[in-house]
């Protein structure tokens, strides 16, 4: 699973597009701010959902998880390296 990275003064944001054709306007968005000394960075993730007249198949649930996951790791990484950046600075 592909997750897009933008960096912007605020912060980091990752976007992950789990599907393609129909469902291609699912995504899932992790929002990170930059670090703060005593709060560190904070982070927002956000997603679009389904509706009962257009559920996911289990398949399709099963490549949901797999990009919610991924974006959990890479919002933790990103985390990590705002830290790690912010002692060297």
């Amino acid at each position: 699973m592909a997750v897009e990275r933008e960096v912007s003064e605020w912060g980091v944001c990752l976007t992950a597009h789990p599907f393609g054709g129909a469902n291609a306007a699912l995504t899932i968005k992790s929002e990170i701010a930059a670090y703060k000394p005593g709060t560190g960075a904070k982070a927002q993730i956000t997603f679009t959902g389904t509706s009962m007249a257009s559920p996911l198949r289990l398949v399709d649930a099963q490549a949901w998880n797999e990009a919610m996951s991924a974006i959990i790791a890479e919002t933790r990484s990103v985390i990590a390296e705002m830290k790690a950046n912010r002692r060297k600075g």
